[in-house]
Order: C-alpha cells, then sequence, then structure tokens
C-alpha cells in the first residue's frame, strides 16, 4: 500500500511557501521515504548520503506514517511534515497558581484534570446533554441551564472528587471557566450532529514578470525548452444534437481553440488541448499543461478511412518512460492566461521548470511553435467552411458553404482530425533535424548515455491538480460540518463527523472542468479528502465557468430549478432554443457536452485525481445541509462520472 502514493493521505506542499525551511525538511524527508518504500536496492547508508536522513530517524517517519490520524485513516504523507503533532497535547506538570511571579501558562489543565478524574468528563457531558434537551412530559427542571450555573455545578463536582484548594481550576483566577466553556460547545456540536444523523431520511452521502534574461536558453536536448501558445482554428463548426423526437439538430458553433507543447530539440508536438470559447483562459492553459506531461489519451476514430500514419503518434504514448518527464524552461508569450503570476508559480512548484516571457510583439522568439501553427492552418484551410486567417482571404470565399450547415465539420470530427493531424506531424521527415521524423529525434537523443531522464516522483505524479490555483473555504454549518464553494455545499463523511472542525479554514482545489468534487487541505498541508457537492449539482460534469453562468440566469431569472431538476439539462435545453440563431449558445452547448466526454475519458483512464463514488438517486432533498445515510432499498453506486448511457440522458430534450 505504501509504494501506491496515490492510496495514502498526502500533502499541499504550496502551503510552505511562506516557510523554506519546513519545505525543505519535507522535500528531504519524502526523498528519504520514498527511496525506502519503493526502491528495494538502495541501502541505508545511501539514503542517508542523499538526504541526509539516518536509519534511526528515517523508521521514525515511518513510525509516523503509519500512526492512526483523527480522521480514522494513517497520517502518510502527513505524518513527514517536520514539527507536526501526532497526537492532543498532553500535560504532564501540575499547574502554579495564578499570581503576578507566575505567568498564567495552563495549556492542557483542563484535559489533565479530565484525564486524573474520568467522573468529570462523564458528568459534564451528560449534564450539558439535558441542557440542550426539551422538557418530557411531567418533567420539571431548570430550561436550558447557563453556562455559569454548569460551570458552578462542575466545581462542586470538583471538590466531591477530591480536588484540593490548591490545585486546578481552583487555583486560577476564572476557575477554569473558560476551558469548560469550549467543553460545552464541543459537546453542542457533536449533540446536534448525532441528532441531525439520527433524524436522516433521504439516501446520500457524507454529503510572472516579464524574463529579464539576457541570454535565451539553447535547445539542444529533449524537455529543455519547451515552447506553447495558443491558436484560433480557422473554420466553421457544428454540433449535432439529439431532440426528444429521435431526429437531429445541427447548430453552428462560435469560435474553438488550440492550445500546443511542442519540444524545441526534437520539434516534437507533447500535448494539446482544443478549448471552446470567445477565448481560452489559465484553466485551459493548465489543461494543456497537464496532457503534455501524463500518458497521451488517444482519440476514439470513427471517420470512414481515416487512420494515423504507422510513423505518427505522441511521445508519450510510443515511448512510456517519458510520461510525467519534467520540463526545463516553459517559453510562452504574453497573453494574460499566460503570464497569471499564480498560474507561473503553480507551475514552477509542480513540475520544477523556469518560465520564459516572449518579447512582446515577436513571435519569431517561439519561431517552431508559429510554424507548427502554420502548418495547420494550411490543413485547416482545405475544409469546407474555412474562414481563412483574415476576412481578405481568397480561401474564404472558396470555403463558403453559406448557410447549408450540413457541409460543415462538426465538433467530433475536428477532434479526430486534430489528433491525426498533429500525430502525422510528429512522424513526418524535418529536414531541420537531418532528414529523422521528430519521433526518431525524440527517441534517439533520449537513448543517448549522456540524456538524464528527469521524471516526476511518483508522489507527485497524481498531484498535477495542484497547478490549479488553491480557494480557501472555511468549515461551517453547526448541524453538519460544510464548505460553501461558488454557490453550492461540500462535505464528506469524515468532514460531516467531525463537528470540531467548524471554522478552520481549509485549501481546496478543484478540476475546473467538473467542480462536482474538490480535495481538500488543512492550512498546515495535511490532506483532508475530497469533498463532494450537494443536491443536484453532484449529477453531470460541469465545469466552474458554466455553473457561474447558471446560477447568473437563476438569479436573473431566465431558468427555474426545482430541487429534483439537474441545473445543466435545464441549462442545455434553454441555450439549445437559442442556438439555432445565436453561435455562442451553440457553443455553450458543445462546452457541456466536450466537459461530459472528457470526465468520461478520465474515468476510463483512471488518471482523475477526483474519482471519488456518488450514490445515484432519483431525487433530493431541499435541506442542503444535512449529510444523509444511503437508502438499504436504493445501493446502486456510481463513480462521480456518469456512464454513457447518463449522458445521453443528459443532452436529450
Amino acid at each position: 500500500m505504501l509504494t501506491d502514493f496515490r492510496l495514502i493521505p498526502t500533502v499541499d506542499e504550496s502551503a510552505f511557501s511562506h516557510n523554506p525551511e519546513v519545505k525543505e525538511a519535507y522535500s528531504r524527508n519524502l526523498e528519504a521515504f520514498r527511496l525506502f518504500v519503493t526502491e528495494k536496492d538502495v541501502p541505508l547508508r545511501q539514503i542517508k548520503t542523499l538526504t541526509g536522513i539516518d536509519p534511526a530517524q528515517l523508521y521514525r517517519l515511518l513510525q509516523r506514517v503509519l500512526t492512526k490520524a483523527d480522521d480514522g485513516r494513517i497520517q502518510g504523507l502527513r505524518g513527514l511534515i517536520p514539527f507536526k503533532h501526532m497526537k492532543e497535547y498532553e500535560r504532564l506538570v501540575e499547574v502554579r497558581a495564578t499570581s503576578v511571579l507566575f505567568s498564567k501558562n495552563a495549556s492542557g489543565a483542563f484535559a489533565q484534570l479530565l484525564k486524573r478524574f474520568p467522573k468529570l468528563e462523564t458528568w459534564a457531558r451528560k449534564s450539558i446533554r439535558v441542557r440542550n434537551k426539551p422538557l418530557r412530559p411531567g418533567e420539571m427542571r431548570e430550561v436550558r441551564k447557563s453556562i455559569h450555573s454548569l460551570h458552578q455545578e462542575f466545581l462542586r463536582k470538583c471538590t466531591e472528587q477530591g480536588v484540593e484548594q490548591d490545585q486546578y481550576p481552583f487555583n486560577q483566577d476564572l476557575l477554569g471557566f473558560r476551558s469548560f466553556q469550549a467543553l460545552v460547545k464541543r459537546v453542542t456540536l457533536e449533540q446536534k450532529h448525532s441528532h441531525s444523523k439520527a433524524t436522516d431520511q433521504t439516501p446520500g452521502i457524507a454529503a510572472a514578470p516579464e524574463s529579464s534574461i539576457e541570454i535565451w536558453p539553447v535547445g539542444d536536448a529533449p524537455f529543455k525548452v519547451i515552447q506553447f501558445d495558443g491558436h484560433k482554428i480557422d473554420v466553421r463548426l457544428t454540433l449535432v444534437v439529439d431532440d426528444p423526437f429521435g431526429m437531429q439538430t445541427v447548430i453552428e458553433l462560435h469560435r474553438i481553440w488550440i492550445l500546443v507543447v511542442t519540444d524545441v530539440s526534437t520539434r516534437c508536438i507533447l500535448g494539446y488541448h482544443l478549448a471552446l470559447g470567445v477565448e481560452y483562459n489559465k484553466d485551459d492553459v493548465a489543461e494543456a499543461v497537464q496532457a503534455a506531461v501524463v500518458p497521451h489519451r488517444k482519440v476514439a476514430l470513427s471517420i470512414p478511412g481515416l487512420a494515423m500514419d504507422e510513423k505518427g503518434g505522441f511521445p508519450n504514448d510510443l515511448m512510456p518512460e517519458l510520461a510525467y518527464h519534467r520540463f526545463g524552461w516553459f517559453h510562452y508569450d504574453t497573453a494574460k492566461s499566460h503570464i497569471a503570476h499564480d498560474s507561473l508559480d503553480r507551475l514552477t512548484d509542480v513540475l520544477g521548470c523556469w518560465t520564459m516571457s516572449g518579447r512582446l510583439g515577436e513571435p519569431d522568439d517561439r519561431s517552431i511553435i508559429e510554424r507548427f501553427f502554420g502548418l495547420l492552418e494550411s490543413f485547416i484551410h482545405q475544409i469546407p467552411g474555412t474562414t481563412g486567417s483574415k476576412p481578405s482571404d481568397p480561401v474564404r470565399k472558396l470555403g463558403d458553404v453559406g448557410k447549408d450547415l450540413s457541409r460543415l465539420i462538426t465538433l467530433e470530427q475536428l477532434e479526430q482530425l486534430v489528433e491525426v493531424v498533429i500525430g502525422n506531424l510528429n512522424g513526418e521527415v524535418k529536414s531541420a533535424l537531418g532528414g529523422r521524423t521528430a519521433l526518431e529525434a525524440m527517441r534517439y537523443q533520449t537513448s543517448k548515455p549522456e540524456f538524464l531522464l528527469q521524471t516526476l516522483p511518483v508522489t507527485r505524479r497524481h498531484q498535477l491538480f495542484l497547478l490549479k490555483e488553491a480557494k480557501i473555504l472555511t468549515i461551517v454549518g453547526q448541524t453538519v460540518p460544510h464548505v460553501n464553494f461558488e454557490g453550492v455545499r461540500y462535505t464528506s463523511d469524515l468532514l460531516a463527523s467531525r463537528p470540531e472542525l467548524v471554522g478552520q479554514k481549509l485549501r481546496t482545489y478543484y478540476i475546473a472542468r467538473d467542480i462536482r468534487t474538490v480535495h481538500a487541505f488543512f492550512e498546515g498541508g495535511s490532506e483532508l479528502g475530497i469533498l463532494v457537492a450537494s443536491r443536484q449539482w453532484r449529477k453531470t460534469p460541469h465545469s466552474l465557468r458554466l455553473r457561474k453562468e447558471i446560477l447568473r440566469m437563476i438569479r436573473q431569472g431566465l431558468i427555474r430549478c426545482r430541487s429534483t431538476d439537474d441545473p445543466i439539462e435545464v441549462y442545455v435545453r434553454f441555450k439549445r432554443k437559442e442556438a439555432t440563431e445565436n453561435k455562442r449558445a451553440a457553443n455553450s452547448v458543445a462546452k457541456v457536452r466536450a466537459g461530459i466526454n472528457t470526465a468520461l475519458k478520465s474515468a476510463a483512464f483512471g488518471d482523475s485525481p477526483f474519482n471519488v463514488s456518488i450514490p445515484a438517486r432519483a431525487d433530493e432533498s431541499d435541506a442542503g445541509d444535512s449529510v444523509q445515510k444511503p437508502n438499504k432499498k436504493k445501493q446502486g453506486q456510481r463513480l462521480a462520472v456518469p456512464v454513457p448511457l447518463f449522458l445521453k440522458r443528459t443532452l436529450l430534450f
């Protein structure tokens, strides 16, 4: 189990950015742990030489990793965090009396008192629970007794149990009132949570500045210099949507972009991403970078006669050892989505590369990727419905099909064509490579003895979602602890069962293309786990941008959603009516379908870091803030990604 880092609690290393010493110490601990559990042939002496961790310290780290945490799981990688407490503070020395000469240092004194006299805690918890209960028939007692009255009774119980007047809490100014008040609050939250679970009836779940370097780095080795850019595809597109009568409706889309990552040394296209919209954003940039790092996802080809050349393909697919390889320099232009400081910081932290901004108005600085876009345009301009590179381009008139949308290429067909075109370009002979193909150059240069394979460590391969920005959320909810993210409540079995966490802040990460789940970490970097959206928002994959648009339309009264409706279905139904006359509305429908298809691919490849089981159910509670137990009569489970049948149901109107 310890060799598979996806199965143990992990750590958000970006939480250490303000403390370089802690970050460095954690990195040494992590590397020593990795070498010990994955590299069986590496002796302990060599581990000490490489990391500075001696065997005794290493075994102590292993014990911390296997220690049981408060959430019921092992500490995992959280146990490698320097100075992290493995258990609650336990006071050993007696508490001095409060006076001018001695400071009021009484940390852990109340817990020490309850441990010495267990009957005090039993009485206190019982009295607090009775305080919060309604009167029973014929019962006569003080209703919701004040905390001060309870505290006075607590002091009398302390005397009965044998606590001396010179001992805690009698030797303190406030007689331990603040600690007793905290106990009342904690037991009250536990009681509310238990009552909520007992009364649940519906099924559910837990519930970069411009570069200042003067000499440009030379791409004389694979992955040393990587170029990145985005380009608008000059072609009119359509999307085919089925109607309730089994017939198809063709709607025209507005605009599509292609984002490409290429290696300078070998001219290989490492990965790409198609983005729908007027402009692409930083989340699309992160998707393209991730596509260049992880093993390539092949696109299923359904067009008759369309096939990739035998010499074509993608490096991460044909040479599996190059998957998860680091970049040296990441070269980009000054588009706003490229130079966002947070995006560049996460890029350098997760992939360990340097970033380099090109000069404004100088496309020749990225001549290789611009050349690729030129080759791609020469192919796109041969497709009926091409718009050309500019309004005066002759191919615009030659390829004009007017209002005959049936002659335009569909989005699914374009995805297949782009896959084959890029794969074939990687397999074409290039004069700049001495008559070799890009893939041959990649294979030749990476097989040299002097080439150093620098893949991401296995401890970070499942953390590529950290390329996104962390969202700081506060745990709220008196009945069931949860967080609010973009108008929807998120929780889990683990979070819902820990009311003492209310008020703490979480660092949450999300996959922008599917925000039904978020990955939560505590401020100290320790992992909490996966939180799932409540109500109808967990049914269909949807992006952050799409949810904001749906909530905006609901506030404006353009669409209405009942508690049992799927908001994405309602939104697509509304946009489909507009799509026949509005290309942007058609783009909205296409984005929904693309998001669902991407989620299906992630489930098929098993590489989504946020996969979690979500029970399928017919309806949802309007409460939204409660976590329901699964109905024993309906125990069907499915993954967070819907099966193809559910996809078809989502797009029918």
